[in-house]
């Protein structure tokens, strides 16, 4: 049951009509009356206001409970021709009254909600990457607020509320603020009520409650995690989050966090694992096992003859995260890192032209005769943006040189 019926008229629809009735309407008296159809401007003002009151829920909502009388005073009364200031305002110049018509609209429409508590809830879940790829359930425990059983979500012991006289059972009142010439009006939270639109005498506070009208209830939910799940992603509980009086129940929004890896990150559906080999490995093959998330391991037999090159990367097709979508997996991707062997680990010269024989050639070099040349020593370099050449700003005198290890 409405209050008044007024905005939906405009519309031609009716009190139950849904969202898509209501954009649908919007837009067949949009194309009707509009100014470059030959419409009335003024008419495209009011459809322009009831499209921004009856295709928000909350404020379709306080329209339905307390009608356009009181609701006009809630928005941006440019809608309808309702003065914002007094007539002395033509003595202000064009930019400044927009500038404090704009304040006005912009602290309205902050001031309708901001004394209604949000009532979803956000819980963070920690799981492992074992737990996303194959799925689980588990269960999280939430505190939530409930409508006091005692006094029935109204605060008082004999379940009976007063209605404030301040704000008329708005949660808001108006204050007017007078600047030179200019009188303006905001819309602002009730002062009396706190914004709730209803008075508890204290010798009939509820005592359950202590006239909160709500309790704190624990939750335990069951989460079930679907397999290939993804980190940050949300499981929605409906219908599970705070309740409020005469409101509508909120949602509980459980969101996946992955705890890191031993072994695997995951980037969407491909698992990405570093796998250090020494040079020996890379050139003559090597073996390595790999678990997988399952539990079950897998062999690798890389052969001779295909040299893995330092910081390159090798692929396992179908072995990554379960797409449960496209039921199709994603791959693991394998990072590797060539470790070259310690210094002065060749000990003879008949190593030496062993390890010749076998690799490709050195490069040949020749060197003029009738040329000089300077011969030098290459050290250890440890970071290139570490030891680069600077100035210092701060301080006087030469630029630091390359930092080089000591031998």
């Amino acid at each position: 049951m409405v209050f008044d019926t007024i905005l939906y008229d405009l519309l031609e629809v009716k009190p139950n009509a849904t969202q898509k009735d209501i954009s649908k309407a919007v837009r067949i008296k949009s194309l009707e009356h509009h100014p470059d159809r030959g419409g009335s401007h003024e008419m495209m003002q009011k459809i322009n206001a009831a499209r921004q009151i009856l295709t928000d829920p909350d404020k379709r909502e306080l329209y339905d409970r307390i009608g356009w009388e009181k609701m006009q005073s809630h928005i941006d009364d440019s809608a309808f021709p309702i003065p914002r200031f007094s007539g002395n305002c033509k003595l202000l110049d064009k930019a400044a009254a927009q500038f404090l018509d704009e304040c006005a609209c912009l602290f309205s429409v902050f001031d309708i909600f901001k004394h209604k508590k949000d009532n979803h809830i956000k819980h963070s879940l920690k799981v492992s990457l074992e737990e996303l790829y194959s799925g689980a359930t588990r269960t999280v425990s939430i505190d939530r607020d409930i409508v006091c059983v005692e006094c029935n979500g109204t605060g008082c012991r004999d379940r009976v509320s007063c209605v404030c006289n301040n704000c008329e059972g708005t949660g808001l009142e108006t204050l007017t603020h007078q600047m030179g010439p200019v009188i303006q009006h905001i819309r602002c939270t009730c002062s009396l009520c706190n914004g709730d639109g209803q008075i508890i005498h204290p010798e009939n506070r509820c005592k359950t409650c202590d006239g909160k009208k709500l309790c704190q209830q624990k939750k335990e939910l069951d989460v079930h995690i679907a397999h290939g799940s993804q980190h940050s992603e949300t499981i929605k509980f409906i219908g599970e989050g705070n309740q409020t009086p005469n409101g509508e129940t909120g949602t509980v929004y459980v969101i996946l966090e992955q705890e890191p890896h031993a072994t695997f990150t995951q980037k969407d559906d491909d698992l990405i694992m570093n796998m250090e080999i020494n040079l020996t490995e890379s050139l003559c093959g090597f073996q390595r096992t790999i678990t997988l998330l399952d539990g079950h391991n897998i062999l690798i037999n890389h052969p001779h003859g295909k040299p893995i090159v330092p910081d390159s990367y090798r692929c396992l097709k179908g072995y990554g995260m379960q797409n449960r979508h496209t039921h199709t997996n994603g791959d693991v991707i394998i990072h590797f890192n060539v470790k070259f062997p310690e210094e002065n680990f060749i000990q003879t010269e008949n190593q030496l032209k062993q390890l010749e024989e076998i690799l490709p050639p050195r490069m040949g070099m020749k060197l003029e005769s009738t040329e000089h040349y300077e011969e030098v020593k290459m050290m250890e370099y440890d970071s290139f943006e570490e030891n680069s050449h600077r100035v210092d700003p701060n301080l006087d005198g030469e630029p630091e040189g390359v930092q080089c290890t000591t031998q």
